[in-house]
């Protein structure tokens, strides 16, 4: 059996999709091109890696296996090729944040404190908690923050103690009200939840979430899409982190506590204790338990 590290990348590829057609696009080689790899792949295995299914593809029992082995097949041979003084990368930084201002704010102010002769190599990449534990095990990114609701918190530890992750607690926080300063309610000093039920809410999450009994209700996860909606609707609200106050007055809005309470969520630093990661990702790992 022949298989290559570059066709190994591939089926993770199709794996983190969960579609051939997209996992094409997203390498820049056609679909029937990767459909010829993922058959000669099987074949040359004697069993599918993936079972088509109403919603895409996904692996198989023993494509899990497989695809579990691939990945350590693709750390090892990343660790060696960092041996060699020419695929030395200590200017690499792979991480992955929550869509969060203050992290995003925290990262920024880990880089721009960095210094590197060959300069900084960084790709930061935005998702939800459970994309984020994919990236880690995948190796498409080596350090996460990822945040997530209090009663989630068994399921996160229990995840990632399943892939061999290190999750350390950080800070807990409340989410607040985020309202245009015209909008009906914007004067008062707290908010009650029943006050806000005829008013359109901004969803700070993807669609696949479970709906939810609220149909009164917007689906975004951009930032300045966000902000641009709150503006332009002012009936509009937003549940979100505390907001910095110079960008709550560029924007033109205001931010109240809810006279119940908001939902708390839970911020946790992730990371593969034994990767051999970066001089830049290992202080950012310091930085942010420092910080976070």
């Amino acid at each position: 059996m022949n298989l290559n590290t570059q066709h190994l990348l591939y089926l993770m590829e199709i794996e983190r999709t969960r579609s051939i057609s997209q996992a094409a696009a997203n390498l820049y080689t056609g679909q029937p091109n990767l459909s010829r790899i993922l058959r000669d792949t099987e074949a040359a295995l004697g069993f599918p890696v993936f079972e088509r299914t109403r919603k895409g593809v996904r692996p198989t029992q023993k494509g899990e296996q497989f695809l579990s082995h691939a990945r350590n097949i693709l750390r090892e041979a990343e660790f060696v090729e960092r041996l060699g003084p020419n695929n030395a990368q200590p200017n690499r930084f792979r991480v992955c944040l929550p869509r969060s201002y203050r992290f995003l704010e925290l990262t920024k102010q880990y880089l721009c404190g960095c210094t590197s002769e060959q300069g900084i190599d960084a790709v930061i990449r935005e998702c939800h908690p459970r994309q984020a534990l994919e990236m880690l095990s995948s190796g498409l990114v080596e350090v996460a923050v990822i945040r997530y609701s209090f009663v989630y918190q068994d399921y996160f530890s229990e995840q990632a103690q399943i892939r061999k992750l290190s999750l350390l607690l950080l800070n807990r926080e409340e989410y607040q009200i985020v309202l245009s300063h015209r909008h009906p309610l914007a004067g008062n000093p707290q908010i009650s939840k029943a006050e806000l039920h005829t008013y359109p809410e901004l969803l700070h999450r993807d669609t696949f979430y479970p709906e939810t009994d609220n149909r009164n209700g917007l689906y975004t996860v951009d930032r300045l899409t966000q902000l641009q909606l709150l503006q332009g609707l002012p009936n509009a609200y937003l549940w979100q982190e505390v907001l910095p106050e110079p960008l709550l007055c560029a924007a033109k809005l205001v931010q109240r506590p809810c006279a119940e309470g908001g939902m708390r969520y839970q911020n946790a630093l992730v990371y593969k204790p034994q990767c051999a990661i970066s001089k830049l990702e290992s202080g950012f790992l310091d930085w942010i338990s420092q910080k976070g």
